[in-house]
């Protein structure tokens, strides 16, 4: 087990604490919000690296289904408390029949991931030829990097084993692992210490803490 699941084993148990908290709830807002605008309306899809299913609880609804898969088990213990339909892995859908996924996203997941490119290739040849496919990341440029940054300097259970990206990074992946990118959002466009957050969807910019993109 590597050190980075191994991080998200530990914290599993308050993880979604953060989303209780007052600038925390607005983060969690702001960051659905981004998705929901990004993802299909219908249809079945799958969000890599869904830990405790928070966001995946939220984004279902009758006309969409979202398939949890995450390498944490103690993570993906609380998504099926949620009744979320679950898998443990590594983002491998080759047990998922290749006309199954519509769409497919991940949230503050990149960060942690040894080989991107190779995950989105592995997506993009396990789903439907017309899927869509959403990273929502921490801006590097913004002041919520610098601050994750600093966090995960300072020893940070989770935070240490980061590495964060810019949006030229995060498209010229996309690009090497096949797909077109076909729109970029951010949000969380005020300052971390600010405890009022914007929440509005802006186009990408070095003050919006996370961006956002969709690729086809």
């Amino acid at each position: 087990m590597s050190d980075k699941i191994k991080a998200f084993n530990t914290v599993a148990g308050f993880y979604d604490d953060w989303y209780n908290h007052p600038q925390g709830k607005q983060v969690f807002e702001a960051e659905k919000k981004a998705v929901n605008h990004m993802i299909p309306q219908r249809g079945v899809g799958v969000e890599i690296g869904a830990g405790t299913g928070v966001f995946a609880e939220s984004l279902t609804t009758e006309d969409r289904t979202i398939i949890c898969v995450d390498p944490s088990a103690e993570m993906l213990r609380n998504a099926k408390e949620r009744d979320l339909p679950c898998i443990l892995g590594y983002g491998d859908f080759i047990s998922l029949r290749k006309s199954l996924i519509d769409f497919s996203y991940m949230i503050t997941v990149l960060e942690f991931l040894n080989d991107p490119i190779k995950l989105f290739r592995e997506i993009k040849d396990n789903s439907k030829k017309t899927h869509v496919f959403s990273v929502l990341f921490i801006n590097s440029e913004s002041s919520w990097g610098d601050l994750y940054r600093e966090i995960g300097a300072k020893g940070d259970t989770v935070f240490q084993h980061a590495k964060l990206y810019s949006i030229d990074e995060v498209s010229e992946a996309l690009k090497k692992a096949g797909y077109v990118v076909s729109d970029v959002k951010g949000t969380l466009n005020s300052d971390p210490m600010n405890q009022e957050v914007d929440g509005n969807l802006v186009e990408p910019n070095k003050m919006s803490g996370v961006l956002i993109v969709k690729a086809e």
